[in-house]
């Protein structure tokens, strides 16, 4: 009689696998009936995909490398029930983010919302395009060009601290370049001093708990969860965070609104009608400030999604700029040598200089390349997209640039994991523009590109002219990658600095 019932459980058990396997295969094919002619890695019934992604975020990004390493250009990755398409080939990056039905954030970027606002990085649809169209103002180059005069004078003053390092392994240079940063964001972007309350060293302390814990949710798909998010405790220590950077941003605001030159600015029509393109400085938050179009929520979230955004990304590019600088000492050379040529051994960097330092550019490019501040990034598709070829992305699927891969692949790019800033050298290549993403590219583009280019030439000729950088790092393929929201060295820059010899 036993042996009986336990025949029979176990085929109502296969049973219902059989029923789960068969319900599964047809929600997915219901869902998105063109993605059975995509390749993909095991999908698990229900859960799909998602124990590729359980690892720590140091493994994540080599793991995601390597599993779509081995199929075509476009692979199919279930998550739970949503579908997500990674692209690898150009012309199919190309098509997706060019392509108006292709223009909102998807659901990885749910958790930022919750850091940034509805700022330009998360807004979609007509909202993004209404802020894109008043904040375009802001980069116009000759706002630009008047922002180096404030870059020269902070770069001056990290110059001052590095010196300081001189003799120090293992300079904390993610620390120090992160409080400059914020620093000159406040100045430039916002028109604000905020040195006096110390504001850099909170932004930086608020900004990195916050990078860890969104990563800690967007990757972790089941922290999507609510009820799992709040009873792993992780919510409450997000919020807390969250108050603290509100705190910091409405201090920035209201630092500014007492200030003398944007009160005249807000009663000089003729001013606001001329996009704030006087002979006085003008910043991001100048113009914020002076569009009625924007409610005080909307301003509160672009100052947020600017000095979270513009800050961390910068931040870690310049770290890494000066770790392969320290690598490659004959690439350093050649900067040092350049930034003397145009600009001399003393004096400040001005705007026709930036244009001169060509090779300082072509450093930064491939500093890019190879440490690309963000590694992937997706888009929401709202209707069907013909790739070609018989490829369909189809309506209510993601598709995702895997930056990181495109950027160090050998099938776009000879000898990948070389630093070569020749590479960019004008008409030495026919790749594919859209092999190389460090801003976007498309309608969504980084709306500060420029802006973070020229105030990276200015801290690198300002800090290379004096001082000389080195690094424990032999090469580029010793550096393992972290996967956060944002791509930063796991072990850190490993760098020290000495002073130059006359």
């Amino acid at each position: 009689m036993s042996s009986l019932i336990n025949t029979n459980y176990l085929l109502i058990i296969c049973f219902s696998v059989l029923c789960v396997l068969y319900v599964d295969r047809w929600i997915r094919r219901k869902l998105f009936p063109h993605s059975q002619f995509i390749l993909g890695p095991f999908a698990l019934p229900v859960v799909g995909g998602i124990f590729h992604l359980v690892n720590d975020s140091a493994n994540v990004l080599r793991a995601i490398i390597r599993t779509i390493d081995s199929y075509q250009d476009i692979v199919k990755l279930w998550l739970g029930y949503r579908l997500l398409y990674v692209l690898k080939k150009p012309e199919y990056i190309e098509k997706v983010i060019t392509n108006p039905n292709a223009l909102n954030k998807d659901f990885f970027y749910e958790p930022l919302v919750s850091v940034l606002g509805d700022g330009l990085v998360t807004l979609g649809g007509a909202k993004w395009r209404r802020h894109r169209k008043l904040i375009n103002p802001s980069f116009n180059q000759k706002i630009l060009d008047n922002f180096v005069e404030l870059f020269n004078e902070r770069a001056n003053h990290l110059v001052k601290i590095l010196e300081e390092t001189v003799g120090e392994r293992n300079v904390p240079l993610y620390d120090i370049i992160g409080a400059c940063v914020v620093d000159l964001s406040c100045q430039t972007a916002m028109g604000v001093n905020m040195s006096i309350g110390n504001v850099e060293k909170r932004v930086g302390e608020v900004l990195e708990k916050l990078n860890e814990l969104s990563t800690e949710r967007s990757l972790k798909l089941w922290n999507h969860i609510e009820v799992i998010w709040l009873l792993s405790g992780k919510k409450a220590q997000f919020n807390y965070y969250i108050k603290r950077l509100r705190s910091i941003v409405n201090e920035v605001i209201q630092k500014k609104m007492q200030d003398e030159d944007l009160k005249e600015l807000r009663r000089d029509e003729s001013v606001i009608a001329n996009d704030g393109y006087d002979s006085k400085r003008r910043a991001f938050l100048d113009i914020l400030l002076t569009q009625t179009d924007l409610n005080e929520k909307e301003i509160r979230d672009e100052v947020n999604t600017f000095l979270v955004a513009a800050t961390r990304t910068t931040t870690n590019t310049l770290t890494a700029i000066f770790t392969v600088l320290g690598i490659y000492q004959d690439v350093q050379r050649k900067v040092y040598q350049e930034i003397v040529d145009v600009v001399g051994v003393e004096g400040e960097i001005r705007p026709e200089h930036l244009q001169r330092l060509e090779y300082t550019e072509r450093v930064i490019k491939e500093t890019l390349r190879v440490f690309p501040a963000v590694g992937m990034f997706s888009r929401y598709v709202a209707e069907d997209i013909d790739l070609g070829n018989n490829v369909k992305i189809e309506k209510g699927a993601s598709a995702a640039v895997p930056v990181v891969y495109m950027h160090r692949c050998d099938k776009f790019w000879t000898d990948a994991m070389k630093f070569n800033p020749d590479r960019f050298l004008p008409g030495t290549s026919s790749r594919h523009p859209y092999t190389y993403l460090p801003f976007s590219q498309g309608p969504r583009n980084c709306i500060g590109g420029r802006y973070v280019t020229m105030l990276m030439k200015v801290v690198v000729a300002l800090a290379i002219r004096p001082l000389k950088v080195f690094s424990e790092y032999k090469s580029i393929e010793e550096i393992s990658l972290k996967l956060g929201i944002l791509v930063r060295m796991t072990d850190g820059p490993k760098v020290w600095f000495q002073r130059r010899v006359s």
